[in-house]
């Protein structure tokens, strides 16, 4: 009896301490992708971002999206999805004012997916 109940508190401990890392970690992503997109922002307002730089902004949110939509609602993820679509055809039509705008959107959305994994009480109610 006394082995199960140990067994049961380390198999618990292992759950949240994956649970913690990967919250930790996730948050971090989503911090520098959300410092990259005001990167992006600003050389969209400078009309010098060139499709290749806007690829590769959206390559690394692939990248992101790849390891949180196991874990996030899917649908705060298929909003940023959207956005970064959206953006690729005004990126390619060198339509800054509308990129800006998506973008603008995709950097509110950064910061906000990564609050919506922190379990707190108004998460829970």
């Amino acid at each position: 009896m006394t082995k199960n109940i140990w067994a049961g508190l380390i198999a618990l401990i292992l759950v949240i301490t994956c649970g913690v890392l990967e919250v930790v970690l996730l948050s971090k992503s989503y911090e520098h992708l959300a410092v990259d997109c005001d990167e992006i922002i600003t050389r969209c307002e400078e009309e010098t971002l060139t499709v290749e730089e806007y690829n590769d902004f959206r390559e690394k949110w692939v990248d992101l999206r790849e390891k949180s939509e196991l874990l996030l609602p899917h649908v705060d993820v298929y909003e940023i999805n959207l956005r970064f679509a959206e953006g690729q055809a005004y990126a390619e039509d060198g339509d800054y004012a509308q990129l800006k705008a998506q973008l603008t959107v995709v950097r509110e959305l950064l910061d906000y997916v990564p609050h919506l994994m922190k379990p707190t009480l108004k998460h829970i109610l």
